[in-house]
């Protein structure tokens, strides 16, 4: 009776172990379809399985909106004692998320080559493609160091205007009340390469010092269009306003 007893008990720990290390994978269709609902964005998920040691794995994620579709490959989510450890493919490029602790409350988003135009259909709204390569911090402290090459930034104001650039540098730490403190933007060219400090305030306000030295066609000709110093190189400048709408104001050399 009793090592019946053992046996049964010992299956039902087994079954209950196998259960729980597979609760991810069983789990995360429809957790993502429950919490995606409102948003207008859909995931498909194709070749789930379990990960080892707990956690779950994906050979290709779509996240779509409309008729556009952002395509993740090589999906995989595991939890650690010491965190969350999720990596993920997309194009060239990849993304790697480490937590710490299990409760999630601070971590590490790296990503290397992560092709920002595959953002653009998703998002259209996103103005800047190139390929990003760079480390968001979150926690205690939020703090952004990320590095852009090969893109363009895309401007709406005060003129329509696509500024292509070799490499665009920002570093930025969140501040108390939810603006960004920008320690660094420095875009380098051609057409234009320029240095900037500032800030972002919660609801979007700008406040920045610019300096400009190198401003070629067609950069010049939108910001002669825009009514901007053009010259002659280095000047400074101010910009203001708001993301929306930013005011740029020339300073004295």
């Amino acid at each position: 009776m009793r090592s019946r007893w053992l046996r049964g008990f010992a299956l039902a720990a087994a079954g209950l172990a196998i259960a729980i290390w597979l609760a991810p994978a069983l789990l995360l269709r429809p957790v993502c379809t429950r919490l995606l609902a409102s948003s207008g964005i859909s995931i498909e998920l194709d070749g789930v399985r379990p990960a080892w040691p707990w956690g779950a794995a994906v050979e290709r994620a779509r996240v779509v909106r409309g008729a556009s579709a952002l395509e993740f490959a090589a999906l995989r989510a595991r939890l650690f004692p010491s965190g969350l450890r999720a990596e993920a493919q997309v194009g060239a490029g990849s993304l790697l998320l480490s937590t710490r602790g299990i409760r999630l409350r601070g971590g590490v988003l790296r990503a290397q080559s992560f092709p920002l135009d595959r953002l653009v259909d998703l998002a259209p709204s996103f103005g800047l493609r190139g390929t990003a390569d760079g480390v968001y911090r979150f926690g205690d402290r939020e703090a952004l160091e990320l590095t852009l090459s090969r893109g363009a930034l895309r401007l709406r104001a005060p003129v329509a205007f696509e500024l292509a650039f070799a490499q665009l540098v920002v570093a930025a730490v969140r501040e108390r009340d939810g603006g960004w403190r920008v320690e660094l933007a420095d875009i380098s060219g051609p057409p234009l390469s320029a240095r900037a400090t500032g800030r972002i305030g919660p609801e979007g306000g700008l406040a920045f010092d610019v300096e400009v030295t190198r401003l070629e066609e067609p950069a010049r000709e939108a910001f002669a269009m825009a009514g901007l110093p053009t010259g002659p190189t280095p000047f400074r400048a101010r910009i203001g306003g708001t993301l929306e709408a930013p005011i740029f104001s020339p300073l004295a050399r």
